[in-house]
């Protein structure tokens, strides 16, 4: 039955997406992605973009095929990206809904409330929002590979189900194929999807269910995995933090709070993951919803496995905790599917009416501040490049840039350039504008909350002051 309300909630949330996607000014990799790795010169090809990342391969990380993506986005523009942001944003809540049920259902017939549960989650417990969906690069290495990832597992998920689906080799081809993909894109989701659909195969070898597809499958994942894990590019990377004084058991202390601090902005999706199983058992489902008890373990085990190895990281973003938010939520879905599956309704109508109007209020408050926030980044870029044409024009190499007045947040992600001429974001500015060097006159004083804790922020006046 098409659900007209779903329909139109989808829609609001595909056109707020891709009107955020477009605003957002471009940072730091957003300009490095638009040249050919290695020379100032701008991507003009599918070609240049290949040789890019051969040479990404060998230089700084190993992500080819998201990064690939963001160059192939960039490369088509504004409009092309943001709608694609927009219309990746939509399938993932409809991807996150399939892993839940593990059944096919057409995008037009989702119930409202757990596409309204979905969303409200994304919102509300997705570290770095902002930076992770509006932001394009980033976007391209959490928001899309993690939905190209869900929605690679999904056969494994519905083979949870009683009823076993036949697949001929082709399709042991195909899951080889985009197994190898989905373990090259991302280093701490690839590592998890290794390792829980690993003990899954296990399990179905255990019981003398396992196939091929899911064999070939699990292979291609380890190989991407290892291709992405092995690069020189990597390495590359890892040893230009080591030659920065870096110490790993400091860095492992800061990791484990980042951890605890991850998990604690997603104790609404993790409590609701509890209530739903206390209310699974209480009412003794195993025997009857046994495929959906096993699919939220599947889901929060992948979720869990895909922060916690973070922990080990020399790199440990906020932004890295979106894919433990996503299946967390998968796995709340799946349980929800079996309390309604046996009439079970876990929230009363007054109830859900108040969490609405709630999540109502919170998403107007945060949603106009960060469109404000958006509003004054752009109007700062303006400014920053009408600066550099001046300067260039007066035959400059070394150029300061204007303050901005607008900092990061939860929503909203400004990588501004620093006072160091050596710093990641100037160096690569200095590269695409043609230029020796960017400086500017002072940095933000750094906040003793993170900036994806901050879930409204100021705007208009400088965010830093001169000496």
């Amino acid at each position: 039955m098409f659900q007209l309300k779903t329909n139109i909630y989808l829609l609001f949330w595909f056109s707020f997406i891709a009107i955020f996607a477009f605003l957002i000014p471009y940072y730091s990799n957003d300009y490095r992605y638009q040249l050919i790795e290695g020379t100032e010169d701008m991507v003009s090809s599918l070609w240049d973009i290949c040789v890019s990342q051969y040479r990404h391969y060998f230089t700084w990380g190993g992500r080819t095929p998201p990064h690939f993506l963001a160059q192939c986005l960039l490369w088509g523009g504004k409009v092309v990206s943001s709608i694609a942001t927009a219309l990746c944003y939509i399938s993932l809540i409809y991807i996150i809904y399939l892993m839940g049920i593990g059944k096919k259902i057409s995008p037009f017939k989702m119930p409202f409330v757990p596409v309204v549960f979905i969303s409200i989650g994304l919102w509300l417990c997705m570290r770095s929002f902002g930076e992770v969906v509006f932001m394009l690069v980033t976007s391209c290495n959490y928001l899309f590979t993690s939905t190209f990832i869900i929605l690679y597992l999904l056969p494994f998920r519905f083979s949870l189900n009683e009823e076993r689906a036949k697949h001929g080799m082709m399709f042991a081809v195909m899951m080889f194929v985009l197994g190898i993909i989905a373990g090259w894109c991302n280093e701490n989701t690839g590592f998890a999807i290794c390792a829980v659909t690993g003990l899954l195969c296990l399990y179905k070898l255990f019981r003398h269910e396992l196939t091929i597809w899911q064999t070939a499958g699990l292979i291609g994942m380890g190989i991407g995995f290892l291709v992405l894990a092995l690069s020189p590019g990597n390495a590359a990377r890892y040893d230009s933090m080591a030659q920065n004084n870096f110490n790993y058991f400091t860095h492992l202390i800061n990791t484990v709070q980042i951890f605890l601090i991850s998990l604690i902005e997603n104790l609404p999706v993790i409590l609701c993951y509890v209530y739903f199983y206390v209310l699974f058992k209480k009412n003794n489902l195993k025997e009857k919803c046994t495929s959906e008890l096993y699919a939220s373990y599947y889901c929060f085990a992948l979720g869990f496995i895909s922060l916690a190895i973070m922990i080990f990281s020399p790199n440990f973003p906020g932004r890295s905790a979106a894919p433990f938010t996503m299946f967390v939520l998968a796995a709340n879905v799946a349980l929800y599917a079996a309390l309604k599956k046996n009439s079970i309704n876990p929230l009363k109508s007054s109830y859900k009416m108040t969490i609405y109007a709630l999540f109502f209020v919170f998403f107007a408050v945060t949603s106009t501040n960060a469109f404000g926030a958006l509003l004054q980044a752009r109007a700062d870029q303006f400014e920053l490049e009408k600066s550099i044409a001046e300067q260039i024009s007066q035959g400059k190499k070394d150029l300061e840039v204007p303050i901005m007045h607008v900092q990061s947040g939860r929503y909203i992600f400004i990588g501004a350039m620093k006072v160091s001429k050596e710093n990641f974001a100037n160096q690569i500015a200095a590269r695409y504008y043609h230029v020796n060097s960017f400086t500017k006159a002072c940095d933000l004083t750094p906040a003793f909350i993170h900036f994806d804790l901050k879930y409204v922020v100021s705007y208009g006046e400088p965010v830093c002051k001169t000496h």
